[in-house]
């Protein structure tokens, strides 16, 4: 019983259900480092960031930024430098409304540029 409910708890509380926005990748060779208004502090080698998922502590939808912690320090990130999942925007369309053009297009759902449609 106590087995059962260990492991009910764990899965409930466990990272990949929560869905937390995890930067799992950085994108090109030097990473831009903001301050909270977008300015530009400092280039950074991606090479030098490590491997491991960061989560997201923030997002700021206004000037479309992302707070990670990098070497103890909070700092803000340009979100079109980073591979973030699940993605912080998700455009939602009806598959049915957009255009197609070949018969395998309905088989698709997704949308250049735009990812998934929602169904």
């Amino acid at each position: 019983m106590r087995k059962t409910s260990l492991f009910l708890l764990s899965v409930l509380f466990s990272p990949s259900l929560l869905a937390a926005p995890m930067v799992e990748a950085f994108l090109g060779e030097q990473i831009t480092v903001l301050d909270d208004q977008g300015g530009i502090q400092r280039e950074v080698a991606s090479a030098s960031l490590g491997k491991q998922p960061l989560p997201v502590l923030q997002y700021n939808k206004d000037l479309d930024l992302v707070e990670v912690e990098l070497a103890g320090q909070k700092v803000w990130l340009d979100p079109l430098q980073l591979r973030i999942n699940p993605p912080l925007n998700m455009v939602k369309m009806p598959c049915e409304k957009l255009p197609t053009t070949l018969a395998s297009d309905h088989k698709n759902n997704s949308t250049m540029g735009y990812g998934g449609c929602s169904e």
